[in-house]
């Protein structure tokens, strides 16, 4: 079972690649652009916001007050 999928993920993966490989020159200038978003201020308070909602309904999935 175990060789099974890691023969899937092995053919999966090796496609992707294969595929994405022309790009991957471009791929230095791709993150160089997107590094001014991912610091802006906007992007982090959502992050923190998006992790601060999850951890709520976690905290409130575990209470059992459904």
């Amino acid at each position: 079972m175990l060789l099974s999928v890691a023969a899937l993920g092995f053919a999966i993966l090796s496609t992707i690649y294969k595929l994405v490989e022309p790009y991957l020159p471009m791929l230095p200038s791709l993150i160089m652009s997107v590094i001014p978003i991912i610091t802006s201020g906007w992007f982090i308070a959502g992050l923190v916001g998006a992790l601060l909602f999850v951890a709520i309904l976690v905290a409130w999935a575990y209470s059992g007050e459904w």
